[in-house]
Protein backbone atom coordinates (compact mmCIF):
# COMPACT_ATOMS: atom_id res chain seq x y z
CA UNK A 1 0.00 0.00 0.00
CA UNK A 2 1.26 3.22 -0.39
CA UNK A 3 1.79 5.79 2.24
CA UNK A 4 -0.69 8.74 1.99
CA UNK A 5 0.40 12.09 2.32
CA UNK A 6 -2.02 14.56 3.15
CA UNK A 7 -2.05 17.81 1.40
CA UNK A 8 -4.53 20.62 2.26
CA UNK A 9 -3.98 23.41 -0.70
CA UNK A 10 -5.69 27.02 -0.56
CA UNK A 11 -9.00 27.44 -2.68
CA UNK A 12 -10.59 30.64 -3.59
CA UNK A 13 -13.42 31.61 -0.70
CA UNK A 14 -16.76 29.79 -2.00
CA UNK A 15 -14.80 28.77 -4.62
CA UNK A 16 -15.47 32.14 -6.48
CA UNK A 17 -12.23 31.30 -8.86
CA UNK A 18 -12.80 27.78 -10.51
CA UNK A 19 -9.25 26.18 -11.64
CA UNK A 20 -7.64 28.05 -8.41
CA UNK A 21 -5.16 25.79 -7.08
CA UNK A 22 -4.93 23.24 -10.40
CA UNK A 23 -1.30 23.62 -10.88
CA UNK A 24 -0.36 22.14 -7.44
CA UNK A 25 -3.43 19.43 -7.84
CA UNK A 26 -1.55 18.61 -11.27
CA UNK A 27 1.59 18.29 -9.71
CA UNK A 28 0.33 16.08 -7.08
CA UNK A 29 -0.84 13.58 -9.86
CA UNK A 30 2.27 13.89 -11.52
CA UNK A 31 4.27 13.13 -8.03
CA UNK A 32 2.14 10.50 -7.42
CA UNK A 33 2.51 8.40 -11.07
CA UNK A 34 6.05 9.02 -10.96
CA UNK A 35 6.48 7.77 -7.06
CA UNK A 36 3.62 4.68 -6.92
CA UNK A 37 4.88 4.19 -3.48
CA UNK A 38 3.22 7.57 -1.93
CA UNK A 39 -0.33 8.81 -2.40
CA UNK A 40 -0.53 12.88 -2.49
CA UNK A 41 -4.44 13.40 -1.20
CA UNK A 42 -6.13 16.76 -1.60
CA UNK A 43 -8.48 18.41 0.39
CA UNK A 44 -9.14 21.95 -0.54
CA UNK A 45 -9.74 24.73 2.36
CA UNK A 46 -10.56 28.41 1.73
CA UNK A 47 -7.23 30.18 2.00
CA UNK A 48 -8.85 32.74 4.50
CA UNK A 49 -9.82 30.15 6.89
CA UNK A 50 -6.52 27.92 6.75
CA UNK A 51 -4.88 28.50 9.39
CA UNK A 52 -7.90 28.28 11.55
CA UNK A 53 -8.55 24.94 10.01
CA UNK A 54 -5.20 23.58 10.28
CA UNK A 55 -5.05 24.72 14.07
CA UNK A 56 -8.67 22.78 14.92
CA UNK A 57 -7.22 19.84 13.14
CA UNK A 58 -3.93 19.85 15.02
CA UNK A 59 -6.43 19.80 18.41
CA UNK A 60 -8.62 16.99 17.38
CA UNK A 61 -5.27 15.26 16.09
CA UNK A 62 -5.70 14.65 12.35
CA UNK A 63 -3.94 17.52 11.38
CA UNK A 64 -2.78 17.65 7.47
CA UNK A 65 0.80 16.66 6.78
CA UNK A 66 1.01 19.66 4.74
CA UNK A 67 -0.56 22.93 4.06
CA UNK A 68 -0.32 25.75 1.36
CA UNK A 69 -0.91 29.01 3.91
CA UNK A 70 -1.38 32.39 2.40
CA UNK A 71 1.34 34.76 2.84
CA UNK A 72 -0.13 37.26 5.03
CA UNK A 73 -0.50 34.63 7.72
CA UNK A 74 3.61 33.08 7.64
CA UNK A 75 3.89 33.99 11.31
CA UNK A 76 0.70 32.59 12.05
CA UNK A 77 1.33 29.28 10.50
CA UNK A 78 4.93 29.35 12.78
CA UNK A 79 2.62 30.28 15.59
CA UNK A 80 0.20 27.07 15.77
CA UNK A 81 1.45 25.07 18.86
CA UNK A 82 0.86 21.32 19.63
CA UNK A 83 -1.40 20.51 22.88
CA UNK A 84 2.25 20.32 24.13
CA UNK A 85 3.26 23.94 23.06
CA UNK A 86 5.38 22.64 20.83
CA UNK A 87 5.52 24.33 17.19
CA UNK A 88 3.01 22.49 15.01
CA UNK A 89 5.12 23.41 11.59
CA UNK A 90 8.96 23.62 11.09
CA UNK A 91 11.27 25.30 8.79
CA UNK A 92 11.42 23.39 5.26
CA UNK A 93 15.33 24.51 5.38
CA UNK A 94 15.54 22.64 8.62
CA UNK A 95 13.54 19.32 7.13
CA UNK A 96 16.03 19.57 4.14
CA UNK A 97 19.14 19.65 6.11
CA UNK A 98 21.33 20.11 3.12
CA UNK A 99 20.82 17.34 0.76
CA UNK A 100 20.73 18.18 -2.83
CA UNK A 101 18.51 15.15 -3.94
CA UNK A 102 15.31 13.87 -1.74
CA UNK A 103 14.21 10.37 -3.36
CA UNK A 104 15.25 11.32 -7.22
CA UNK A 105 14.17 14.74 -6.97
CA UNK A 106 16.66 17.40 -7.24
CA UNK A 107 16.28 19.95 -4.36
CA UNK A 108 14.81 23.59 -6.00
CA UNK A 109 15.18 25.73 -2.30
CA UNK A 110 18.42 26.93 -4.16
CA UNK A 111 16.99 27.87 -7.52
CA UNK A 112 14.28 30.25 -6.04
CA UNK A 113 14.46 33.63 -7.08
CA UNK A 114 15.90 35.83 -4.33
CA UNK A 115 13.35 38.43 -4.05
CA UNK A 116 10.45 35.38 -3.48
CA UNK A 117 12.83 33.24 -1.09
CA UNK A 118 13.25 36.25 1.10
CA UNK A 119 9.66 36.82 1.72
CA UNK A 120 9.26 33.40 3.05
CA UNK A 121 12.80 33.22 5.10
CA UNK A 122 12.63 34.41 8.56
CA UNK A 123 15.55 34.76 11.08
CA UNK A 124 17.67 33.65 8.41
CA UNK A 125 16.04 30.03 7.41
CA UNK A 126 13.77 29.81 4.84
CA UNK A 127 10.21 27.97 6.52
CA UNK A 128 7.91 26.82 3.97
CA UNK A 129 8.00 26.68 -0.25
CA UNK A 130 6.08 29.42 -2.43
CA UNK A 131 3.74 27.81 -4.71
CA UNK A 132 2.33 31.13 -5.93
CA UNK A 133 3.76 34.47 -6.14
CA UNK A 134 2.32 38.01 -7.04
CA UNK A 135 2.56 41.96 -7.26
CA UNK A 136 0.57 44.82 -7.32
CA UNK A 137 1.04 46.59 -10.91
CA UNK A 138 -0.39 49.53 -12.48
CA UNK A 139 -2.54 48.50 -14.95
CA UNK A 140 -3.69 51.11 -17.91
CA UNK A 141 -6.30 51.52 -20.74
CA UNK A 142 -3.34 51.77 -23.96
CA UNK A 143 -6.36 53.15 -25.68
CA UNK A 144 -7.14 56.70 -23.17
CA UNK A 145 -3.15 57.23 -22.61
CA UNK A 146 -2.51 57.35 -26.53
CA UNK A 147 -5.46 59.61 -26.93
CA UNK A 148 -4.52 61.59 -23.86
CA UNK A 149 -0.58 61.82 -25.93
CA UNK A 150 0.67 59.72 -22.34
CA UNK A 151 3.76 57.79 -23.92
CA UNK A 152 4.94 55.94 -20.84
CA UNK A 153 3.29 54.65 -18.12
CA UNK A 154 3.51 56.66 -14.83
CA UNK A 155 7.19 55.54 -12.39
CA UNK A 156 6.37 57.82 -9.40
CA UNK A 157 3.27 59.11 -7.37
CA UNK A 158 3.64 62.55 -9.30
CA UNK A 159 3.92 60.99 -12.87
CA UNK A 160 0.34 59.31 -11.80
CA UNK A 161 -1.33 62.87 -10.95
CA UNK A 162 0.36 64.61 -13.85
CA UNK A 163 -1.45 61.47 -16.48
CA UNK A 164 -4.31 62.21 -14.13
CA UNK A 165 -4.76 65.27 -15.78
CA UNK A 166 -3.56 64.71 -19.12
CA UNK A 167 -6.59 62.19 -19.28
CA UNK A 168 -9.15 64.80 -17.76
CA UNK A 169 -8.35 66.85 -20.66
CA UNK A 170 -9.80 64.02 -23.32
CA UNK A 171 -13.15 65.23 -24.21
CA UNK A 172 -15.34 62.59 -23.63
CA UNK A 173 -13.08 61.44 -20.99
CA UNK A 174 -13.46 59.50 -17.91
CA UNK A 175 -14.50 61.59 -15.04
CA UNK A 176 -11.43 60.19 -12.84
CA UNK A 177 -8.10 59.24 -13.60
CA UNK A 178 -7.46 56.18 -10.66
CA UNK A 179 -8.78 53.46 -8.32
CA UNK A 180 -7.08 51.46 -6.39
CA UNK A 181 -8.29 49.22 -3.37
CA UNK A 182 -7.62 49.76 0.15
CA UNK A 183 -6.20 46.81 1.10
CA UNK A 184 -3.08 46.20 3.46
CA UNK A 185 -0.32 45.04 0.89
CA UNK A 186 -0.74 47.97 -0.91
CA UNK A 187 0.29 49.67 1.93
CA UNK A 188 3.05 47.29 2.43
CA UNK A 189 4.53 47.85 -0.96
CA UNK A 190 4.46 51.56 -0.60
CA UNK A 191 6.06 51.51 2.69
CA UNK A 192 8.91 49.14 1.08
CA UNK A 193 8.99 51.87 -1.74
CA UNK A 194 9.83 54.22 0.63
CA UNK A 195 12.27 52.04 2.69
CA UNK A 196 9.95 52.14 5.09
CA UNK A 197 8.68 49.24 7.89
CA UNK A 198 5.50 48.13 9.35
CA UNK A 199 6.59 46.80 12.51
CA UNK A 200 9.64 46.63 14.28
CA UNK A 201 12.96 44.26 14.88
CA UNK A 202 13.68 44.23 11.43
CA UNK A 203 9.74 44.12 10.11
CA UNK A 204 10.00 41.32 12.30
CA UNK A 205 12.56 38.91 10.45
CA UNK A 206 15.29 39.85 12.72
CA UNK A 207 13.44 39.06 16.24
CA UNK A 208 9.55 38.35 16.75
CA UNK A 209 7.75 41.84 16.44
CA UNK A 210 6.68 44.03 19.49
CA UNK A 211 5.91 47.36 18.19
CA UNK A 212 3.69 48.46 15.85
CA UNK A 213 4.26 51.60 13.31
CA UNK A 214 1.08 51.87 11.43
CA UNK A 215 1.34 56.23 12.16
CA UNK A 216 5.28 56.43 10.40
CA UNK A 217 5.85 58.93 8.48
CA UNK A 218 6.15 57.09 5.38
CA UNK A 219 2.49 55.68 6.28
CA UNK A 220 1.48 59.41 6.64
CA UNK A 221 3.17 60.34 3.82
CA UNK A 222 1.19 57.54 1.64
CA UNK A 223 -2.46 58.10 3.49
CA UNK A 224 -1.53 62.36 2.43
CA UNK A 225 -0.85 61.70 -0.74
CA UNK A 226 -3.92 59.48 -1.63
CA UNK A 227 -6.31 61.69 0.35
CA UNK A 228 -4.50 64.76 -2.61
CA UNK A 229 -5.69 62.29 -5.22
CA UNK A 230 -9.13 62.40 -4.12
CA UNK A 231 -9.26 65.95 -3.51
CA UNK A 232 -7.83 66.57 -6.66
CA UNK A 233 -10.47 64.37 -8.64
CA UNK A 234 -7.80 61.81 -9.60
CA UNK A 235 -8.82 59.06 -7.22
CA UNK A 236 -12.25 57.08 -7.85
CA UNK A 237 -13.57 55.87 -4.65
CA UNK A 238 -15.01 52.87 -5.40
CA UNK A 239 -17.59 50.81 -3.61
CA UNK A 240 -15.96 49.54 -0.39
CA UNK A 241 -12.68 50.49 -1.99
CA UNK A 242 -12.22 47.09 -3.33
CA UNK A 243 -9.99 45.45 -5.76
CA UNK A 244 -12.99 43.87 -7.82
CA UNK A 245 -15.47 47.22 -7.48
CA UNK A 246 -11.79 49.26 -8.69
CA UNK A 247 -11.47 46.30 -11.41
CA UNK A 248 -14.98 46.90 -12.89
CA UNK A 249 -14.84 50.25 -12.84
CA UNK A 250 -12.09 50.32 -14.68
CA UNK A 251 -14.07 47.70 -17.26
CA UNK A 252 -16.37 50.59 -17.18
CA UNK A 253 -13.99 52.85 -18.59
CA UNK A 254 -14.56 55.44 -15.65
CA UNK A 255 -10.53 55.44 -15.31
CA UNK A 256 -7.43 55.04 -17.05
CA UNK A 257 -5.53 53.74 -14.07
CA UNK A 258 -5.86 50.83 -11.54
CA UNK A 259 -3.89 49.32 -9.24
CA UNK A 260 -4.50 45.94 -9.04
CA UNK A 261 -2.48 42.01 -8.55
CA UNK A 262 -0.19 40.39 -11.39
CA UNK A 263 -2.23 37.00 -10.35
CA UNK A 264 -5.73 38.35 -11.88
CA UNK A 265 -3.45 39.96 -14.88
CA UNK A 266 -5.12 36.83 -17.26
CA UNK A 267 -8.48 38.16 -15.92
CA UNK A 268 -7.93 41.96 -17.16
CA UNK A 269 -7.20 41.22 -20.39
CA UNK A 270 -10.49 39.46 -21.20
CA UNK A 271 -12.16 42.32 -19.66
CA UNK A 272 -10.51 44.53 -21.51
CA UNK A 273 -10.49 42.96 -24.38
CA UNK A 274 -14.75 42.26 -24.01
CA UNK A 275 -15.14 46.36 -23.23
CA UNK A 276 -13.43 47.20 -26.70
CA UNK A 277 -10.02 48.83 -25.61
CA UNK A 278 -6.09 47.14 -25.25
CA UNK A 279 -4.74 46.56 -21.67
CA UNK A 280 -0.91 47.61 -20.76
CA UNK A 281 0.68 47.49 -17.43
CA UNK A 282 3.75 49.46 -15.47
CA UNK A 283 5.29 49.02 -12.34
CA UNK A 284 3.50 50.67 -9.45
CA UNK A 285 4.36 54.10 -8.86
CA UNK A 286 6.54 55.03 -6.06
CA UNK A 287 7.60 58.33 -4.14
CA UNK A 288 10.33 59.17 -6.19
CA UNK A 289 11.95 57.15 -9.10
CA UNK A 290 15.06 55.89 -6.92
CA UNK A 291 12.99 53.76 -4.41
CA UNK A 292 12.22 50.23 -5.25
CA UNK A 293 8.53 49.57 -6.18
CA UNK A 294 9.16 45.51 -5.90
CA UNK A 295 8.47 44.65 -2.08
CA UNK A 296 6.36 42.87 -0.86
CA UNK A 297 5.33 39.88 -2.85
CA UNK A 298 2.37 37.85 -1.73
CA UNK A 299 1.04 34.25 -2.79
CA UNK A 300 1.10 31.03 -1.10
CA UNK A 301 3.37 28.36 0.25
CA UNK A 302 2.98 25.30 1.69
CA UNK A 303 4.45 24.36 5.40
CA UNK A 304 5.37 20.87 6.44
CA UNK A 305 4.32 19.30 10.19
CA UNK A 306 7.08 18.28 12.45
CA UNK A 307 7.03 14.98 13.72
CA UNK A 308 6.29 12.61 10.72
CA UNK A 309 8.37 9.49 9.87
CA UNK A 310 10.73 9.63 8.68
CA UNK A 311 9.58 7.78 5.21
CA UNK A 312 6.73 9.80 4.87
CA UNK A 313 9.09 13.29 5.74
CA UNK A 314 10.87 12.36 2.92
CA UNK A 315 8.18 11.77 0.69
CA UNK A 316 6.60 14.93 1.57
CA UNK A 317 9.83 16.53 0.77
CA UNK A 318 10.26 14.85 -2.43
CA UNK A 319 7.23 16.28 -3.21
CA UNK A 320 7.50 19.71 -2.57
CA UNK A 321 10.87 19.77 -4.81
CA UNK A 322 8.50 17.91 -7.22
CA UNK A 323 6.01 20.18 -7.52
CA UNK A 324 8.53 23.24 -8.50
CA UNK A 325 10.54 21.29 -10.89
CA UNK A 326 11.04 23.03 -14.01
CA UNK A 327 7.98 21.98 -15.81
CA UNK A 328 5.76 22.64 -13.05
CA UNK A 329 6.80 26.02 -12.30
CA UNK A 330 6.63 27.08 -15.69
CA UNK A 331 2.69 25.56 -15.38
CA UNK A 332 1.96 28.61 -12.70
CA UNK A 333 2.62 30.90 -14.87
CA UNK A 334 0.36 29.37 -18.26
CA UNK A 335 -1.63 26.56 -16.40
CA UNK A 336 -4.66 27.06 -19.00
CA UNK A 337 -7.28 26.26 -16.62
CA UNK A 338 -5.91 28.34 -13.94
CA UNK A 339 -7.42 31.92 -13.69
CA UNK A 340 -4.54 32.73 -12.00
CA UNK A 341 -1.09 33.83 -12.93
CA UNK A 342 2.09 33.43 -10.46
CA UNK A 343 5.84 35.29 -11.32
CA UNK A 344 8.14 32.86 -11.64
CA UNK A 345 9.11 30.96 -8.50
CA UNK A 346 12.26 29.99 -9.66
CA UNK A 347 15.07 31.14 -11.90
CA UNK A 348 14.72 28.05 -13.98
CA UNK A 349 10.33 29.29 -15.05
CA UNK A 350 12.10 33.09 -15.14
CA UNK A 351 14.54 31.96 -17.40
CA UNK A 352 11.89 30.16 -19.52
CA UNK A 353 9.42 33.17 -19.10
CA UNK A 354 11.98 35.49 -20.25
CA UNK A 355 13.04 33.69 -23.83
CA UNK A 356 12.53 35.59 -27.09
CA UNK A 357 9.47 33.01 -27.51
CA UNK A 358 7.83 33.04 -24.35
CA UNK A 359 4.18 34.34 -25.02
CA UNK A 360 3.15 36.64 -22.23
CA UNK A 361 0.22 35.36 -20.64
CA UNK A 362 -0.93 39.46 -20.59
CA UNK A 363 0.35 42.13 -22.15
CA UNK A 364 2.41 43.80 -19.24
CA UNK A 365 3.87 40.51 -17.87
CA UNK A 366 7.70 41.77 -18.22
CA UNK A 367 6.32 44.80 -15.74
CA UNK A 368 5.96 42.43 -12.81
CA UNK A 369 9.14 40.64 -13.78
CA UNK A 370 11.06 43.64 -13.44
CA UNK A 371 9.39 44.54 -10.76
CA UNK A 372 10.37 41.76 -8.26
CA UNK A 373 13.42 40.99 -10.03
CA UNK A 374 14.58 44.88 -9.59
CA UNK A 375 13.27 45.40 -6.13
CA UNK A 376 16.20 46.12 -3.51
CA UNK A 377 16.68 43.05 -0.73
CA UNK A 378 15.98 44.51 2.28
CA UNK A 379 13.99 44.12 5.45
CA UNK A 380 11.50 46.43 4.02
CA UNK A 381 11.00 44.95 0.48
CA UNK A 382 10.63 41.44 2.28
CA UNK A 383 7.44 42.50 3.67
CA UNK A 384 5.89 42.32 6.98
CA UNK A 385 6.59 39.06 9.50
CA UNK A 386 3.64 40.03 12.41
CA UNK A 387 1.68 38.07 13.61
CA UNK A 388 -2.77 38.72 13.09
CA UNK A 389 -1.41 40.41 9.95
CA UNK A 390 -5.15 40.75 9.12
CA UNK A 391 -6.29 42.20 12.16
CA UNK A 392 -3.27 45.11 11.62
CA UNK A 393 -4.19 45.17 7.43
CA UNK A 394 -8.03 45.83 8.49
CA UNK A 395 -7.15 48.45 11.40
CA UNK A 396 -5.22 50.48 8.97
CA UNK A 397 -7.75 50.18 5.96
CA UNK A 398 -10.21 51.20 8.24
CA UNK A 399 -8.22 54.47 9.06
CA UNK A 400 -7.33 55.26 5.34
CA UNK A 401 -11.42 54.80 4.90
CA UNK A 402 -11.71 57.13 7.52
CA UNK A 403 -9.75 59.38 5.87
CA UNK A 404 -10.96 59.79 2.86
CA UNK A 405 -14.71 59.62 3.01
CA UNK A 406 -15.38 60.66 6.75
CA UNK A 407 -13.81 63.98 7.30
CA UNK A 408 -11.09 62.60 9.40
CA UNK A 409 -8.15 63.92 10.80
CA UNK A 410 -5.43 62.32 9.06
CA UNK A 411 -2.53 62.01 11.83
CA UNK A 412 -5.09 61.27 14.52
CA UNK A 413 -6.52 58.74 12.83
CA UNK A 414 -3.84 57.08 12.17
CA UNK A 415 -2.04 57.78 15.80
CA UNK A 416 -5.28 55.93 17.25
CA UNK A 417 -5.17 53.06 14.20
CA UNK A 418 -1.39 52.36 15.82
CA UNK A 419 -2.67 51.93 19.43
CA UNK A 420 -5.66 49.83 18.18
CA UNK A 421 -2.97 47.30 16.07
CA UNK A 422 -0.36 47.46 19.11
CA UNK A 423 -3.52 46.18 21.52
CA UNK A 424 -3.84 43.37 18.48
CA UNK A 425 0.05 42.65 18.71
CA UNK A 426 0.06 42.26 22.60
CA UNK A 427 -2.74 40.21 22.22
CA UNK A 428 -1.23 37.88 19.99
CA UNK A 429 2.13 37.86 21.24
CA UNK A 430 0.76 37.09 24.43
CA UNK A 431 -0.08 33.73 23.66
CA UNK A 432 2.76 32.36 22.03
CA UNK A 433 5.22 34.12 24.53
CA UNK A 434 3.47 32.55 27.14
CA UNK A 435 4.51 29.71 29.37
CA UNK A 436 3.39 27.14 27.90
CA UNK A 437 2.93 29.03 24.10
CA UNK A 438 0.03 28.49 22.75
CA UNK A 439 -1.64 29.16 19.65
CA UNK A 440 -3.00 32.50 18.91
CA UNK A 441 -6.76 32.84 18.67
CA UNK A 442 -6.53 35.43 15.91
CA UNK A 443 -5.63 33.28 12.81
CA UNK A 444 -7.64 34.11 10.04
CA UNK A 445 -5.99 35.39 6.68
CA UNK A 446 -7.15 38.12 4.87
Amino acid sequence: MPTDIELWIAASPNNTLPGFGDPLVNAAESFSRAHPGFRVNIRKVETHVMSEMVAEAVVQGNPPDIAEVMYSSTRTALDIRTPAGDPFFVPIQRAIDGRAEILGERVVIEDLMPVVRDYWTVGGELVAIPTFVATNLLFANKNMLTAAGIERMPATWQDLAAACVDIAKLPDGPGHGVSWPNYGWVFHQELAGQRALLVNNGNGRSGRATRALVDSPAMLDYARWWKQMLEDGHYLPTEELHYFTAMQAFERQEIAFVVSSSAVGKMMNDMAAEAGFELTAGQLPRPVEDCSPGGTVAGQAIFLAGGLPKEKEDGVLAFLQHQLNPSHAVARIHEPTNPMTSYPITRAAYQRATEDDFVDPFPGYPAALAQITTAERTVASAGPMVGNLNGINHVIARAMEDVLLNGADLTTRFRAANEEAQELLDRYNSAVLGYPPRTPADLRAG
